[in-house]
């Protein structure tokens, strides 16, 4: 009888565990997989926070995120992650949190890659892709803060920005960058160069860098700006 009850003993715990481990088997995969689901939702609108505001659109212009357009108007909030982008014969003004102003052209697409602005702290972080168009960068107080980084990434290369006012964008068969205020490092796979207002360089291949800067004519000056200019 002792070695009967000692086995049913045993038996029972080896039950009790088995029974035990499946429960807790499920229970991690009901955890496995509503970790997937919640990692493959999509970001929605709803869920950024506000970075900025329109100011004035000329046209058809447009802010996606996860695949998903709003029409943009006067007023209309920006969120962090927008992919902005104008049609044909479109402009789209806009102005980020911290003062920052952009100004779009036709065909133009540009993503708020990321954003940190902290006023108490004086720091800050602003890198936006410009994916293709002409736009207008005018700095806000993001610029003044000691150690930030303000970057514009373009189809060419990247700019990297100080107190500064710049156009860029396509033009005369390459794409241009024309400072008008402050300063400005061109980087691109080829080499570098850093500008000064009044200063402008021009990148046909990014592989051989850009040109030194020079002064453009006045005539290349007024096609550029109007590239990023509203009809009245």
């Amino acid at each position: 009888m002792g070695h009967a009850h000692a086995l049913l003993l045993i038996l029972h715990r080896s039950r009790t565990l088995r029974d035990g481990l499946e429960v807790a088997l499920k229970r991690l995969a009901c955890f496995v997989l509503a970790a997937a689901l919640l990692l493959a939702s999509p970001v929605t609108a709803a869920d950024q926070p506000t970075v900025g505001q329109v100011d004035r659109v000329q046209g058809a212009v447009t802010a996606s995120q996860a695949q998903t357009a709003r029409p943009l108007a006067t007023a209309s909030a920006l969120l962090f992650k927008d992919l902005l982008q104008t049609g044909a014969e479109a402009r789209l003004a806009a102005t980020l949190i911290d003062g920052t102003a952009l100004t779009l052209g036709e065909e133009a697409r540009l993503l708020i890659d990321e954003l940190v602005y902290d006023p108490a702290g004086g720091s800050g972080k602003l890198l936006l892709n410009v994916v293709a168009g002409a736009f207008l960068f005018v700095g806000g107080k993001i610029e003044e803060a000691a150690g930030a980084d303000v970057v514009i990434r373009t189809p060419v290369g990247s700019i990297g920005i100080r107190g500064t006012t710049v156009w860029g964008g396509p033009i005369d068969g390459g794409y241009g960058v024309l400072v008008l205020d402050g300063e400005v490092t061109v980087s691109t796979t080829g080499g570098d160069v850093v500008l000064s207002a009044g200063q402008a360089t021009m990148i046909f291949d990014p592989a051989r860098g850009p040109f030194p800067g020079y002064g453009w004519t006045q005539e290349k000056i007024d096609r550029a700006v109007q590239t990023i200019s509203f009809a009245e």
